[in-house]
């Protein structure tokens, strides 16, 4: 509360030290009309500079193309995806659940391994694989996808995305996309 009322004095007291703003003709200004001078009525009395003011020359400047940058030839490979060892063993819990037609189930045990792993694209394709069963064929072309972004390197991995999105682009009849999506995932197959 001090250094409040200390500040608020202090600003008080330094206000009252500027110099207020005085209307009229400076002190040193002559009787004769400068022409310069720009006069209406009281106020500040502006001036245009009636000397020439220094101008650099232009610089030449000289562009060079940027440097090239050569890009790889082949996209760098990672080995393939892997589950974690209590992602394999709920995808093999999901697996078993579905054999059984406990698809509700069976997706309960795979959004907990996701919640495990949430960046191991073999889950997402596990995921779009029930998906499939469930006939909920929109859905498991984007798990396809979002799997095939995760797997960017990985080659099987990316032909098992393709797959799916080729099986989910086929079961709702566009079938010229899903030949171009199996001929993705033929190609990306390893060799």
């Amino acid at each position: 509360m001090l250094r409040l009322l200390a500040l608020a004095s202090l600003l008080a007291l330094s206000a009252c030290s500027i110099a207020p703003f005085q209307k009229g003709k400076p002190a040193a200004a002559s009787s004769a009309p400068d022409p310069g001078a720009h006069r209406t009525g009281e106020g500040p009395v502006l001036k245009t500079p009636t000397e020439e003011i220094f101008k650099p020359e232009a610089e030449t400047v000289i562009e060079t193309p940027p440097p090239v940058v050569e890009l790889p030839r082949e996209r760098p490979s990672r080995p393939p995806a892997t589950l974690a060892p209590a992602s394999r063993a709920l995808v093999a819990q999901a697996e078993a659940q579905r054999r059984k037609g406990d698809l509700p189930g069976a997706s309960v045990s795979l959004d907990r391994a996701l919640r495990i792993e949430p960046n191991n694209p073999l889950l997402w394709i596990e995921t779009g694989r029930l998906r499939m069963d469930q006939r909920n064929y929109s859905q498991a072309e984007n798990m396809g996808r979002k799997a095939l972004s995760m797997s960017v390197g990985d080659d099987a991995t990316q032909s098992a995305a393709w797959e799916l999105i080729g099986q989910s682009l086929k079961a709702r009849g566009r079938n010229a996309e899903a030949e171009e999506a199996f001929g993705k995932a033929r190609a990306a197959a390893p060799r």
